[in-house]
């Protein structure tokens, strides 16, 4: 039985990645150079100190990483300012059946502490997670397990009594490393069916899937 829940945040519970996307093509365009899918694929799901270091040997220290993250930063908010922050479909009623069965919930995000309370206060989601580990909190970032492990100390749960539901490779990675099980629901990155085989105990194509697949095999 799965005793709790660690969410990730863009992808998972926020339709965030798309904005991020965009944003990110924005800031490149604005900064007079590209910014390849690839290079932002392989940068999602971490933290500030792993994006740079992937982000300066794709360029060999060509531009400013900082520049263009708080750039992306910046053109991001003025997105969402101006079209609103949607959860992903089906995040607010798979959260809500957990938490009435009494599995607890948490929130293991890459992204820094102040724009995860930002998001989950316009989204009215502040109650919904019994604790929130964010990028600022974690000394590795995903694919390390770090953030998953401390989400579980903090519940005071094993790890393995725990499940995480991720939209990244690099997000599964960490959650197979930790020792939880791993759920991977599709948002719009790319993952070859051998990759998720590895790391995947289910896959998904969205948050009511998932949550049939919880309630057809009693793992709640």
């Amino acid at each position: 039985m799965i005793k709790a829940f660690l969410f990730d945040m863009d992808g998972t519970v926020f339709d965030t990645e798309r904005i991020y996307l965009r944003a990110w093509h924005l800031a490149a365009e604005s900064l007079g150079y590209d910014m390849p899918e690839e290079l932002i694929e392989s940068m999602r799901g971490s933290a500030i100190s792993r994006g740079k270091r992937i982000f300066d040997e794709y360029f060999h220290g060509q531009h400013d990483y900082m520049e263009i993250r708080n750039l992306r930063r910046r053109l991001s908010d003025r997105i969402i300012d101006e079209e609103g922050l949607r959860l992903k479909p089906g995040a607010r009623e798979l959260i809500c059946f957990l938490r009435e069965r009494g599995c607890r919930t948490a929130l293991a995000t890459s992204t820094y502490g102040e724009i995860a309370q930002k998001y989950l206060k316009l989204s009215h989601m502040e109650e919904m997670f019994d604790c929130v580990v964010t990028g600022d909190m974690v000394k590795k970032s995903k694919p390390d397990p770090e953030i998953f492990l401390i989400c579980a100390d903090i519940l005071d749960i094993p790890v393995t009594e725990a499940a995480v539901c991720e939209d990244s490779l690099n997000g599964i990675m960490a959650a197979r490393a930790s020792g939880a099980t791993s759920f991977y629901v599709k948002d719009i990155t790319y993952i070859p069916e051998d990759r998720l085989s590895l790391y995947a105990d289910g896959c998904f194509e969205d948050l009511f899937e998932l949550r049939e697949h919880l309630e057809r095999t009693g793992m709640i």
